[in-house]
């Protein structure tokens, strides 16, 4: 775990060490990542399930301001080894575009939320970098296999290291070790530690005459970029003003009885508590009512400070105070203003020295845990208000420094305040707000404040040919696995080969066609599909004659927002969407949804739930379409345990989206029927 300091040398790094009597994680990879401020890897194969692992370093790092350049190895067939060994150069550009795209896709789908959120922001600012090495020339046919990085803090110590393990959660298991380099140990190590830095900045500049490098093409750049939550709520999207309650004509708030309930709570609770309550029904508001009313109570000098995750949230923040009488708030963070520090100073000045008895801070977690900040606000004897969106964010050994004993009192907003993989930080928060003080669920919400929905899950089950290859691949993933001489990037191919048999599932084309017919009169309807099934998508769209249009990341914003205004006034009948849901994109005149490609990450699932259940005038229920291929609806007594685990985890999803909709029962029924067959 890091510490206070922010440099490498008050750690103990040993020369050699290995997965036996170290845990990389906890002990190596968040240490360094914690204190690091640019991180150089090249490996021949990272998983996402390696960067769950490294969540909370790989957020640090973020946290630091701190850059990254990753270099690694994309998974391409042996067909797109031939195509590209034959120098056809518009098939070559082809071919890697279209596996770099597969290769990101798997990548950020499977991201846990805070690691996603980190990197696409990272990418999105210019922070993090990542090419694909491909060996050539001599190294022909081969793959980029090494494995080494370096680390640097901000005083200029570099930790370089190389061994044999990859970015994998395998890896993690295996018996692996590395060498570690402390460019300040000695000239050796520094050595060491340049040797490496050459060889990177050779592969990173394509100067290695034996390996190609690419760079991820621009588009797919923007994909990823685009995937960073602006607002850092986890798998929901921005509240909307226009769905809050407002000021009405006699100046008085008028809140919704669940808010009424929050707010009571939090004062029954000393002014301590967590508020836990689903997107769309306004913790924003329901915050800044608790504020109003606690503020008519006292008397004495107050700062009332606003923590927000991302900067793109504080105009949002003013915008709601703005509602409620409240004076415009003081931005006190870098980016929108370079001399907050002056202003903090001023701000607490003006509290002891009685000028003022009211001052409003809107600033960011980064900045609400920096020295500076901490000890401005400790100096005052005053009454101190501490407002903190999406709290878990907040829950970080580095920034948790900024939830003082100085704020008297403590408000605490997140649809999820606990924090995946950090129990600690959890409890940190739960201590330090006074625990969950109200819940408000989806369940709670419909049908009042969100959309009725029918939820109908569709058994796809796979083609002879399909299930006879599907059984193929297991068997040699099987023996694979089982294996002790077989590297684990082999066993993840052959597990990724078996999945995109699932993925491009050709009776998934029979479900929709059979559904299009289905809909009476299909009208704001989203289909949902993944690269490989857009075009077949849309064709049969137009062979039912429904007027669609594609919403990609090929179009750009303008195009984009002419989609919606279209799709909102019936001018399309459906949009075919790869990503739309996971952009941040409100679409809530949507009236039924189909999901023929979907991820196991909770995340993805959740916003498409909760977009489609937006409300939106004339809009009385919503229709959700859920497909999941199946090997077979009628196995045999030959089920292998992967097979059923790869079952469990799309029929939990299903079991999720089903206990909230109108049709509850009827949709667990074709789910328990899976599970019956299947044993699961």
């Amino acid at each position: 775990m890091a510490s206070d300091s922010v440099t490498f040398k008050d750690l103990d790094l040993p020369r050699v060490l290995n997965t036996s009597q170290t845990d990389f994680v906890d002990e190596f990879y968040e240490p360094l990542l914690s204190r690091s401020i640019e991180y150089k890897r090249g490996v021949g194969y990272f998983t996402s399930n390696w960067l769950q692992s490294a969540a909370r370093g790989v957020a640090e790092l973020a946290d630091n301001d701190g850059t990254a350049k990753w270099i690694t190895s994309p998974k391409l067939t042996e067909e797109d080894w031939e195509a590209i060994k034959k120098g056809d150069e518009a098939r070559s550009d082809q071919v890697l575009h279209e596996t770099l795209e597969e290769t990101i896709n798997d990548l950020r789908y499977d991201l846990e939320y805070d690691t996603r959120n980190a990197v696409a922001w990272m990418i999105a600012d210019g922070l993090l970098e990542i090419k694909f090495a491909i060996p050539t020339e001599s190294l022909s046919g081969g793959d980029f296999h090494d494995k080494f990085g370096i680390f640097y803090d901000a005083d200029g110590n570099r930790v370089g290291f190389h061994g044999s393990q990859n970015d994998s959660e395998q890896a993690l298991r295996n018996y692996e070790a590395y060498s570690v380099d402390c460019d300040w140990l000695g000239t050796r190590d520094a050595e060491g530690v340049d040797s490496h830095e050459q060889r990177f900045e050779d592969l990173w500049k394509d100067r290695d005459p034996n390996v190609d490098t690419y760079s991820i093409p621009d588009g797919i750049a923007e994909d990823i970029a685009e995937l960073r939550d602006y607002d850092n709520r986890p798998y929901t999207p921005f509240e909307d003003p226009d769905d809050q309650p407002t000021m009405e004509e006699n100046d008085e708030i008028t809140l919704r009885d669940y808010q009424r309930e929050a707010v009571d709570n939090w004062f029954e609770n000393n002014c301590h508590g967590l508020l836990r309550m689903a997107t769309g029904t306004g913790k924003t508001f329901t915050a800044l009512a608790a504020l109003d009313e606690y503020l008519e109570q006292q008397h004495s000098p107050t700062i009332c400070v606003i923590a927000v995750p991302v900067t793109h949230l504080a105009t949002q923040w003013a915008e709601e105070m703005d509602i409620f009488g409240f004076p415009s708030p003081r931005f006190l963070f870098g980016t929108a203003n370079s001399d907050w520090k002056s202003d903090l100073s001023r701000v607490v000045s003006n509290i002891k020295l009685d000028f003022r008895d009211r001052e409003f801070i809107i600033t960011t977690h980064k900045t609400l845990s920096e020295e500076y900040f901490r000890e401005k606000i400790s100096s005052i004897d005053g009454n101190n208000v501490l407002i903190a969106d999406e709290v878990h964010g907040l829950g970080s050994e580095e920034q948790r420094k900024g939830l003082l004993d100085e704020y008297n009192a403590r408000l605490g907003l997140s649809a999820t305040p606990e924090r995946h993989y950090d129990e600690e930080g959890t409890e940190f928060l739960l201590d330090y707000f006074g625990g969950i003080v109200y819940e408000y669920s989806l369940a709670d919400a419909v049908p009042e404040y969100l959309t009725p929905y029918d939820y109908e899950p569709i058994i796809v089950e796979m083609t002879a040919e399909e299930l006879e290859e599907y059984q193929q691949e297991s068997k040699k993933l099987a023996s694979a696995a089982a294996s002790d001489k077989i590297e684990q990037e082999v066993v993840e191919h052959l597990a990724m080969k078996r999945a995109s048999i699932v993925k491009s599932a050709e009776n998934k084309y029979r479900h929709l066609r059979r559904i299009l017919q289905q809909i009476d009169n299909p009208d704001h309807l989203l289909v949902y599909t993944n690269p490989d099934q857009i075009d077949d998508v849309q064709r049969i769209l137009n062979e039912e004659g429904i007027v669609h249009h594609k919403f990609t990341y090929h179009e750009d914003e303008d195009q984009r927002d002419e989609l919606l205004e279209g799709f909102d006034a019936g001018g399309w009948d459906a949009l075919v969407a790869m990503k739309c849901l996971d952009e941040g994109v409100d679409v809530p005149a949507t009236r039924q949804a189909i999901l023929m490609s979907n991820s196991g990450n909770p995340m993805q699932f959740i916003q498409r739930r909760g977009r489609v259940l937006r409300q939106a005038k004339g809009k009385d229920k919503a229709t959700i379409y859920d497909m999941v291929v199946v090997p077979s609806k009628n196995p045999g007594d030959d089920v292998s345990g992967s097979e059923r685990k790869l079952l469990e985890k799309e029929l939990d999803r299903f079991a999720e989206f089903a206990e909230n909709a109108n049709n509850k029962h009827t949709a667990l029924n074709v789910i328990d029927d899976i599970r019956v067959k299947y044993r699961i």
